[in-house]
């Protein structure tokens, strides 16, 4: 058997940076001998924190408790600029191990707030990361953490830039965002966001079609995983999804090839842990789990079976043979019980080690008071199984956990042929199962049958009740009892009604409240839990109406977001989502927004150029979502080639609307009807240089003379003379837009 790890199986490269950056400096040699710490816990993973602590990097909670020479872990929530300086200066060596998504915030907030923005936050104000995103900009940062805080913003400050805390609630952050919009003139707001990527599709498919088993680990709620195991299970006849070591489940078969992967939530020690039991289990796996360690409950008497009909069986238990004894017939005299009767008579004494029956002769019948759960009381009726008669010292030992064993078993016996299921309590774990108490019986559940996945460390289930079905109650070859329930049998039963009733209700348009899940690696998506167990995909496209290259710039994990259904396969278990709700669409209501002739402030965005190359005009942004084309025309009083020639993209620039297309989402403006913005002069154009350009009585004498050749055209007829090229000085010779070559002739003088 060959074991095969996939290479990209677990933490994302998020997670998987800042914990390799740690580990790498305490194993770098040029720091031996010197402490490594991180300013606060790396990421917010308690194992990964104390695995890391065993490496020899510790946790500090404050810049000042840094010394000179220690090497200093900058955390995944980042810290302010100023926080780094301050530790430079105690002549400390600062790894940053910041999220990438954090940091992609620290820079928009740098750079928004360096080019005169103002900026709010939204989060909380004590969080380090907030407090880190705010160091980005002076600590000049407006902070809100809701609706009420919204009225501290000074409107009259223009223009804003807004992001917010990557842990801050969606919902929350949907009220704020809406107050802003409807009270702040100008702003830009962000949905930053920092994510984990959890996908290993290609690879995972790749190994799958080399093996004859697939583990892949990682969490059963988790819609990257699932998937990973969806693309297993198409390329691979068995496919396992474990969370941990102990769901490994081999099931008897021999298996020659097994792959394994992981998602990007999984520390890397779990997996070591996996392949350490796979390969422990090289020398087993083809044993079947049907070693049933189980405790054989005791076969009673088949007096014991007619306990409830309250019969006592005396003449069939008397004799052995069909002639009785005097012996027997004395002591059927003597007596009126006999062993392996149940008799049901009151209580009449209790002392520290028995409790005594009535038995209505001069036998003092007791039961073990150890067989009883509190101390009984005096006259209660107790049903107990005669074990032994003792004529010597005229007593009878009784057994009452017998009796109850008995109705336990009968119990079980009915629920097994009726398919009820009973609640048992697991009280001891064994090699392959575990063994549970149904009051005095017991029966033992096999470890792939304690859940919907195999589970391997048994010894965590002693003490939890579960709801089993009786899946087998008979008798051995050698004459022992074995009953055996299954969990997963009603969990599977659960499962099928559940998903009856998800599928059932949802419908086209539905919306819901999700939770961001996880995200792609690639940025094109995001998993969305609708309800427990069940998640839908949300694309890039279908997460914000502004443009989206990746979805972390919308949402981050663990995020709720309101979304809406837009189809779904119960098949194939896919549904796709969108969070794209009219009332937000920035071109909502835009015929009504923007009139023609109004005027805007615009930021130049990018140049248009069209396939050919020919530039034809200017791209401006006029809010977050709704860009406009400048035409060429109208951004100069001038003829020029590109609009490089006189904007820069970034410039804002006054603008005022010409043409509104609010259906096709199209909005013409025109520059040059608030101000004209004309190309600097070009070296060698100086304005003493001017009148040259106007030299055109020459132009005047060839258009007479050709208009004299025209006259005498028809009597001579000749051949027309090849047309002579331009003067070079007429080269950058440029006709206004609108202007007539009349109107230019029409200004010019002529000599005599």
């Amino acid at each position: 058997m060959t074991v095969k790890l996939a290479k990209t199986a677990g933490f994302c490269f998020g997670v998987n940076k800042a914990v390799n950056i740690a580990k790498s400096a305490a194993n770098d040699p040029a720091f031996k001998g010197r402490r490594i710490v991180t300013l606060g816990p790396i990421i917010h993973n308690r194992s990964v924190v104390e695995k890391l602590e065993e490496e020899g990097v510790s946790v500090i909670e404050s810049p000042e408790d840094a010394n000179p020479g220690d090497v200093v872990i900058i955390r995944a929530h980042g810290v302010p600029p100023a926080v780094i300086e301050s530790l430079r200066e105690k002549n400390v060596t600062v790894i940053d191990a910041t999220c990438p998504f954090v940091e992609k915030i620290h820079r928009r907030v740098a750079e928004d707030f360096k080019a005169g923005r103002n900026i709010i936050i939204i989060g909380d104000k004590d969080h380090p990361e907030v407090i880190g995103i705010n160091g980005c900009c002076d600590n000049k940062a407006t902070i809100i953490a809701n609706e009420t805080e919204c009225s501290k913003i000074d409107k009259s400050l223009s223009p804003w830039s807004c992001v917010v805390q990557t842990t801050f609630n969606v919902q929350n952050f949907s009220k704020i965002k809406k107050i802003l919009k409807e009270t702040l003139d100008e702003i830009f707001i962000y949905d930053t966001i920092c994510y984990a990527t959890v996908q290993r599709q290609e690879e995972a498919a790749q190994l799958a079609k080399e093996s004859d088993l697939m583990i892949v680990i990682g969490s059963k709620t988790s819609s990257n995983t699932l998937k990973l195991c969806d693309i297993c299970s198409a390329n691979c006849p068995r496919v396992q999804l474990i969370e941990n070591p102990g769901d490994l489940d081999f099931g008897g078969s021999n298996f020659f090839h097994i792959g394994v992967t992981a998602g990007a939530s999984t520390p890397g020690w779990i997996i070591e842990e996996v392949l350490v039991i796979m390969d422990e289990v090289k020398s087993i796996v083809n044993e079947n789990v049907t070693d049933e360690a189980v405790e054989s409950a005791e076969t009673v008497n088949e007096a014991l079976e007619n306990a409830e009909t309250k019969e006592a069986p005396v003449a069939e238990a008397a004799a052995e043979n069909e002639s009785e004894s005097f012996e027997d017939l004395l002591n059927e005299s003597l007596t009126t019980v006999k062993s392996g009767e149940v008799v049901e008579k009151p209580i009449i004494k209790v002392d520290a080690t028995r409790v005594y029956l009535d038995l209505g002769f001069k036998y003092e019948g007791y039961v073990d008071i150890n067989e009883f759960d509190e101390t009984p009381e005096i006259g209660a009726m107790v049903k107990a199984y005669v074990v032994h008669v003792s004529d010597r010292d005229c007593e009878v030992k009784l057994s009452k956990s017998k009796v109850d064993k008995n109705v336990d078993l009968i119990a079980l016996e009915e629920a097994y042929k009726n398919k009820t299921p009973v609640t048992v309590k697991v009280i001891r774990a064994t090699e392959r199962g575990v063994i549970a108490s149904y009051g005095t019986a017991q029966l033992y559940i096999s470890a792939s049958q304690l859940g919907l996945f195999y589970v391997k460390k048994t010894e965590e289930k002693v003490g939890q009740e579960l709801e089993v079905l009786i899946t087998r109650y008979e008798t051995d070859d050698k004459g022992r009892l074995r009953i055996s329930g299954s969990a997963k049998t009603i969990l599977l039963q659960k499962k099928q009604e559940a998903d009856d009733a998800f599928w059932g209700s949802i419908e086209v348009g539905k919306t819901y409240n999700g939770t961001v899940k996880g995200l792609t690696k690639t940025g094109t998506g995001a998993f969305i839990e609708l309800e427990k167990g069940y998640d839908g995909f949300l694309p890039a496209r279908e997460a914000s109406w502004l443009r989206v290259k990746e979805i972390s710039e919308v949402v981050k994990k663990g995020d709720v977001i309101r979304v809406k259904v837009l189809d779904f396969n119960r098949e194939k278990n896919r549904i796709n989502l969108s969070a794209k709700f009219e009332e937000d669409d920035p071109w909502y209501d835009a015929e009504n927004v923007y009139q023609v002739g109004d005027i805007l402030t615009v930021t130049v965005a990018r140049y248009a150029v069209s396939k050919e190359g020919k530039h034809y005009g200017v791209f401006v942004d006029v809010v977050p979502g709704v860009t406009a084309l400048v035409h060429i025309s109208h951004i100069s009083n001038k003829r020029i080639q590109s609009a490089e020639e006189c904007l820069a993209i970034g410039q804002q620039v006054e603008a005022q609307v010409l043409a509104v297309n609010a259906e096709e989402k199209k909005l013409s403006l025109g520059i040059k009807e608030v101000k004209a913005y004309d190309p600097p002069a070009k070296e060698g154009e100086a304005d003493d240089e001017a009148p040259e350009k106007k030299e055109r009585p020459a132009r005047k004498e060839r258009a007479n003379a050709d208009k004299d050749s025209e006259g005498s055209r028809n009597s001579e007829k000749k051949p027309r003379a090849p047309k002579k090229p331009k003067e070079e000085e007429f080269h950058d010779d440029v006709t206004p837009s609108g202007t007539s070559i009349g109107d230019l002739i029409g200004d010019l003088t002529f000599d005599e």
